[in-house]
């Protein structure tokens, strides 16, 4: 309470626009009466009997409203909002490199499954003789020919694995 000064009381008991007489009755203030109106217009509506402050005049009014924050109190502000943007920069960073290293575990594991698959699968290979290879296929029916495979250089990992012969 001790920022808030000894105007106080000012601030919580003084109205920030005081205007004077009634606004039901129009007689009440000589202002009130040059604005009130002679009958009724066409819509129902009460016409306004005095002229009316815009809501943008409200904080100039009273002194108490219109006290603008020290100087420390805005760099206090400052430091804070500077402290939770790099907060949340730090958060979004942390974010990031955990799925970036998320992938790259990813792209290990899958690089090592097929580098050992495809050991495996060249421990039990049998080659073609290149001599034979057209009586050797011809010989063959097509559950064997679907056994034909070939190497092929992964491109997203760089391992070698086996292809089925006809695909690309």
């Amino acid at each position: 309470m001790s920022g808030l000064g000894r105007n106080t009381e000012d601030r919580i008991n003084t109205p920030n626009q005081h205007f004077e007489g009634n606004i039901l009755n129009p007689s009440s203030a000589p202002s009130i009466k040059a604005h009130a109106s002679k009958g009724r217009n066409t819509s129902g509506r009460a016409w306004k009997l005095r002229p009316q402050k815009r809501a943008s005049s409200l904080i100039t009014k009273n002194r108490a409203n219109a006290r603008s924050k020290s100087w420390d109190q805005r760099q206090q502000e400052r430091a804070l909002n500077k402290d939770i943007k790099s907060a949340q920069q730090q958060m979004m960073e942390e974010r990031i490199a955990a799925k970036r290293a998320k992938r790259e575990r990813r792209l290990e594991n899958e690089k090592r499954r097929m580098e050992n698959e495809y050991n495996n699968a060249k421990r039990s290979m049998q080659t073609l003789n290149h001599k034979k290879l057209g009586t050797t296929m011809r010989a063959m029916n097509k559950k064997q020919l679907r056994q034909i495979k070939k190497t092929r250089m992964n491109t997203k990992t760089g391992a070698i694995e086996f292809v089925g012969a006809y695909e690309k």
